[in-house]
């Protein structure tokens, strides 16, 4: 007979089903075969076969189903013979039957035989094992629901899960991990707690290819460990996590920066490298590029590089950058610049105003963005670099450039296209980036610089051998460098920290099966106070002042970090400062932290270096990150107040991108109370007018993201309190509302700031009329846009210069000046248009106002397009394009190329035509709406003129259909001239010299050339 448990119960005999009648000495048999060939007790029986409440003569009714099943399994037996399979005992029963008969020994019997298998190396006989013995499985327990067998249910349900976990860690130790994915997959998700599988899920993952995924895998986890028990990952787990981090499970790893491996195996590079210094300080600087994965050797090398430098007497500065994200911006560049200026001679004194946004003193200031300066910052930089580099050269390693912040990016960029001018190598190091496309854009800027790049590979079997030798003192055993190179991949900072325990060479010929985990042996901490500062120094992912490491800690840091647990981790980073020796250390000792401990260790470090004077040498946005990992804790209001400062620094520091993400950020916080707390609604309404006043800059005067910022910004106005100062926002969204040709919205917003703006504020008084006569001009009023916008001049003629500095955005300074220069222009007044540039240009050098100098230039182009003046045009497309690149401007960039097509036209190269219109229409593409019917008009003449009269009456439709959408009217008479000549229409001359009479627009008119008829209803037609 065969019995079976693990599932419907079932008996056969001869392989054929036997019959075992009522459900409850079904119930029977298998509370039996639970416990087989053991005696049991009647009354566990009784109160098993009736869940504890069993009915009153139940031991005779027990006895009647034992009768029952005796009859059933053994109907040969005899009316007075004892029972061979259910026997009896004083006081209970036992099922007497051999073990390999019932399906639950079998199964423990193969489940075992496969454990020894896995243990014994043997994964393929382990694999078969498990396989047959989960076959064994047809379904659930049938008791499974009594609570006196649920020890007996719990066990085999483990054993079962148990199994499963062995043949999936068979398979994979069998190098099947990609057959058996699948099965992991579902095996996690069921029992997403069961860390063994776990670990073979990210193994088979990280065997597959797929690293990624196995690190998500493994934060999966932890997150579920911590959120429901409130614990870590187990050691195992963590270990094959860190493995996975530094790439210990095929290789890879990352290097010590402070104690790099011996540098064996890289002449070549280093002789290339030597080339490049040399031909630097002969020829003209050079970039070399050192790429390649964690740990191979990319920083060994340019150290290597900076010594030999430095015994030449050739100057030596670094920037590194934390590998952690969310870098601070300018970080490479900040610590460079603070090198450079204390080599002698290399500060101009007269250079320290654009540095100021690097120096470490630096404090925020300023009221706004100021693009031009960023470009100031940039040349001032590479103005120092060139000064260090003159006497006698001056290596710079940028090292990490993969963790590095947009903004340094940006700055390397630019440097490398000066580079050559001075006598400096830039040694920048990467981790591979193809999937960087910032990376992938910097590096590309980079490689056109003179220099060159160099891919480090792993270590081969003679430089492997000479390492051995190196770190031991003797040669390789046999075999060992062989282990060593399929162990690591021949990565130079593995094999370091895989010889750290050098002593004589047998010690190292019988290696461990896996490679050890190096890192996590090093992070180790004998006592509670070392860890904690060693955890702080990995929640702060870069080099902290020892007095807050201390005030944050609790403890004497430096003590605890001298000692021998700690002292090998840690290096110096400048007076009273320590790091990580590597980031890797960095990186997975925050790793191994469960989420509550992390929330808590960033609150602490944020909350200590709050209170310190200079932040304990923190910057806002990383109070900003720390209190943002802590909001769980109550520290969300911690949060937004250092947000907002870091957004105000990062704007100061010209890192837009990085201000922007800030405020995205806080924008994020204070939206969900904005509805209901004024409060709230007004600190968000000033987060929406900063990103609108940096998204014009950034993104475009006209785009999208800078409407999306103001439709939420206007949303907001109601809501703020009563006593709320709305001027600036009034003013901020109704210049939006003028770039988006939203006349009737603009004009609303100019009236209510009319009444808004204190009367004893002259710069805030002069916006209303400002926007009012903006309004006005491109509506088609120039009388009216010439009072008003006159009007908002004569206000600011008495507002003090200083006071102008850094409104861009937030108050009118010296555009009335630039708008009135358009109105007097089209009136025919070009005298007076040029002394309102003048004066525009005036007021931007007294205010420093580089916006307001780069605005000057914008809107001469425009005067020079209404003037149809190529040679004005030719002047300003020159700036405009200069400065927009200078000042990464978009639309600077793209203003300057139209009219530069545009007066190539005009002065008759055809060929031009076609670049013309494509640029044209890019000015508009990212939403601006303003100004459309300037440039399509300009365009059709430019076609009339040169001969295409079909395009150029076209070219006019368009242009007075967008005027009739937006009503944009300033030049629908130069429209209507031009489809007029374009297809003969009298009457379209006509119209639009009525036009220009009506409007004052004295420059029109004389170009029309045809006077009005006297008994046209020219209000009408305007």
């Amino acid at each position: 007979m065969r019995f079976g448990v693990l599932g419907p119960l079932l008996v056969l005999r001869d392989g054929e089903p036997v019959a075992l009648g009522a459900p409850k000495q079904r119930t029977l048999l298998a509370l039996l075969l639970l416990r087989p060939n053991r005696p049991v007790t009647t009354d566990w029986l009784v109160d098993a076969l009736w869940d504890g409440a069993p009915p009153p003569g139940a031991p005779v009714t027990l006895r009647t189903y034992v009768a029952g099943l005796r009859r059933a399994l053994e109907p040969g037996r005899g009316p007075r013979s004892p029972g061979r399979v259910v026997r009896s005992h004083d006081g209970g029963y036992e099922l007497c039957v051999p073990p390999e008969a019932i399906d639950a020994e079998r199964f423990t019997a193969l489940a075992a035989d496969g454990a020894r298998a896995l243990a014994g190396g043997d994964p393929g006989t382990a694999e078969r094992c498990y396989a047959e013995a989960l076959a064994l499985w047809r379904g659930d327990l049938p008791v499974a629901d009594l609570a006196a067998v649920r020890p007996d249910v719990a066990r085999l349900t483990e054993a079962r899960l148990g199994a499963q976990e062995g043949r999936l860690t068979a398979g994979v130790a069998a190098g099947r991990h990609d057959a058996v994915l699948p099965d992991l997959r579902r095996l996690v998700d069921r029992h997403p707690a069961r860390e063994a599988a776990r670990e073979q899920l990210m193994l088979a993952l990280y065997r597959a290819g797929r690293a990624t995924e196995a690190l998500a895998a493994f934060d999966a986890g932890r997150r579920l460990l911590a959120d429901e028990f409130g614990v870590e990952p187990g050691p195992g787990l963590r270990e094959l996590h860190r493995r996975i981090l530094t790439h210990t499970v095929t290789g890879p790893a990352v290097p010590a920066v402070d104690r790099p491996a011996p540098l064996v195996g890289r002449d070549a590079e280093l002789a290339r490298l030597a080339e490049l210094l040399a031909a630097a300080g002969r020829d003209g600087g050079r970039v070399a590029i050192v790429v390649g994965e964690p740990g191979i050797g990319k920083t060994s090398l340019a150290s290597a590089v900076a010594q030999r430098a430095a015994r030449a007497g050739v100057p030596v500065v670094w920037g590194r950058c934390p590998d952690l994200g969310q870098a601070p911006p300018f970080w490479l560049w900040t610590q460079v610049v603070r090198e450079l200026t204390a080599l002698p001679g290399a500060g101009d004194p007269g250079a320290r105003a654009a540095l100021a946004g690097f120096t470490a003193d630096a404090a925020g200031g300023g009221d706004g963005p100021d693009p031009a300066a960023r470009f100031r910052a940039y040349e001032a930089v590479a103005a120092l670099v060139h000064a260090a580099a003159g006497p006698r050269g001056l290596v710079v390693v940028l090292d990490d450039l993969h963790a590095a912040d947009p903004d340094s990016r940006l700055l390397l960029r630019y440097l490398a296209t000066a580079v050559h001018r001075s006598r400096a190598l830039l040694v920048v190091t990467a981790r591979p980036h193809d999937h960087d496309a910032g990376l992938v854009a910097t590096l590309a800027d980079l490689a056109r610089a003179p220099g060159g790049r160099l891919r480090l590979e792993g270590l081969g079997t003679a430089a492997v051998a000479d390492l051995v030798h190196e770190r031991t003192g003797a040669a390789p055993a046999a075999g060992l460098v062989e282990r060593l190179l399929h162990r690591t991949g021949g990565n130079p900072f593995f094999l370091t920290e895989l010889l750290a325990p050098a002593g004589p060479p047998d010690e190292h010929d019988a290696l461990p099966p896996s490679v050890r985990d190096a890192v996590r042996l090093r992070l180790h901490a004998p006592d509670p106070a070392t860890r904690e500062c060693l955890d702080l120094l990995g929640v702060a992912g870069r080099e902290l002042d020892l007095r807050l490491l201390s005030a944050a800690g609790g403890t004497d840091a430096a003590a605890r970090l001298a000692a021998p647990a700690a002292a090998h981790l840690i290096a110096g980073a400048g007076p009273g400062a320590v790091r990580f020796r590597h980031p890797l250390f960095a990186e997975v000792a925050y790793a191994e932290l469960a989420a509550p401990r992390r929330a808590v260790l960033h609150a602490r470090l944020a909350g200590a270096a709050a209170v310190m004077p200079g932040l304990g040498g923190l910057t806002a946005a990383e109070l900003a990150r720390h209190y943002g990992q802590a909001t769980g804790l109550g520290h969300g209001e911690d949060f937004l107040r250092w947000t907002l400062r870091a957004a105000d620094e990062a704007t100061w520091r010209l890192a837009y991108e990085d201000a922007l993400a800030h405020l995205d950020r806080a924008a994020d916080r204070l939206a969900p109370s904005a509805a209901t707390s004024p409060e709230a609604a007004e600190a968000e309404l000033a987060v929406q007018l900063h990103r609108t006043s940096l998204l014009q800059i950034t993104a475009g005067v006209g785009s999208d993201a800078v409407e999306h910022a103001a439709a939420r910004a206007r949303s907001l106005l109601p809501l703020a309190g009563p006593g709320a100062d709305l001027s600036t926002a009034l003013w901020t969204l109704g210049e939006v509302a003028c770039n988006r040709a939203e006349f009737v919205i603009a004009a609303d917003l100019a009236h209510r700031l009319t009444g808004a703006a204190p009367h004893d504020d002259p710069l805030l008084g002069a916006a209303g009329p400002y926007l009012q006569g903006v309004v006005a001009y491109f509506t088609g009023r120039l009388a009216e846009a010439d009072a008003r916008l006159t009007a908002a001049v004569d206000r600011l003629r008495t507002v003090d210069a200083r006071r102008l500095r850094g409104q861009i955005g937030r108050t009118p300074t010296l555009s009335p000046y630039n708008f009135r220069a358009l109105v007097r222009s089209l009136r025919g007044d070009r005298p007076a248009a040029r002394a309102d540039l003048a004066a525009a240009r005036e007021l931007a050098e007294r205010a420093d106002d580089p916006y307001g100098r780069g605005n000057a230039v914008l809107f001469a182009a425009w005067t020079a397009l209404q003037e149809r003046d190529a040679a004005a045009g030719r002047e300003a497309a020159r700036r405009c394009r200069e400065i927009g690149a200078r000042q990464h401007i978009a639309h600077f960039v793209g203003i300057g190329e139209f009219l530069e097509s545009w007066a190539a036209v005009h002065d008759g190269d055809a060929a031009r035509l076609g670049a013309m219109r494509a640029e044209g229409e890019a000015i508009y593409r990212h939403g601006l709406r303003s100004t459309r019917t300037i440039a399509i008009a300009a365009m059709a003449d430019a076609y009339l003129a040169a001969g295409d009269r079909r395009t150029a009456a076209e070219l006019a439709d368009e242009g007075l259909a967008a005027a009739e959408a937006v009503g944009e009217r300033v030049l629908t008479a130069e429209l209507r001239r031009v489809r007029g000549l374009a297809r003969g229409d009298e009457r379209d001359l006509r119209h639009g010299a009525a036009i220009a009479a009506e409007q004052g627009a004295g420059l029109l008119a004389a170009r029309c050339g045809v006077p009005p008829q006297q008994d046209l209803n020219s209000r009408r037609l305007a």
